[in-house]
């Protein structure tokens, strides 16, 4: 085991849910979307770093970040506790099933799951620069967020997608360099 994965992946999880950030999560629909980054993030790392399973974990850990990110369940981990826990427990599950199984998988599969997630987060950052009323307390009262906190984590999304793009073609660069 990697204990320098292991330990960034701690340090993540406890990152991105403290009751500090769970709190600033109900006022802030920035923090709740970077909380989302940390979660998953550190599944991931944990599922690389613990266990190798079969591709078809990749498949059913897509399910939960995906589904968070739809507006009636954004809405509701992002007001509701029971669902804030609920929410977070799946986003870590679903990243620690994609990272458990993401060495089974085929160059073109990572290469597209990687496609589909910087497409999906892209069309989430438009919705939200826009101020999309779906991702609102207009159309969701019980949502925290007005439609004018939405554009900052819009834009703290397309950050976040550039620095792990410019990660994942620095690891691809390395790798090719390693083979020359």
């Amino acid at each position: 085991m990697n204990r320098k994965l292991f330990g960034l992946a701690l340090v993540l999880a406890v990152t991105g849910l403290n009751p500090v950030t769970e709190s600033a999560e109900f006022h802030s629909a920035t923090v709740y979307m970077l909380s989302h980054y940390v979660v998953v993030a550190s599944g991931f790392i944990f599922g690389y770093t613990i266990l190798r399973s079969d591709w078809k974990f990749a498949v059913i850990g897509v399910i939960p970040v995906v589904f968070w990110h739809l507006p009636l369940p954004f809405s509701l981990g992002a007001g509701v506790l029971k669902f804030r826990i609920l929410l977070d427990t799946s986003l870590f599950l679903g990243g620690f099933l994609l990272g458990s199984s993401i060495r089974s998988l085929p160059q073109w599969s990572k290469i597209t799951l990687f496609a589909l997630y910087m497409l999906g987060d892209t069309l989430l950052s438009i919705l939200l620069l826009i101020g999309s009323p779906e991702y609102s307390n207009k159309v969701y009262p019980f949502s925290p967020y007005t439609p004018e906190s939405l554009p900052l984590a819009g834009i703290s999304m397309i950050i976040v997608m550039n620095v792990i793009l410019a990660t994942v073609i620095y690891i691809a660069f390395r790798s090719v360099l390693k083979g020359l």
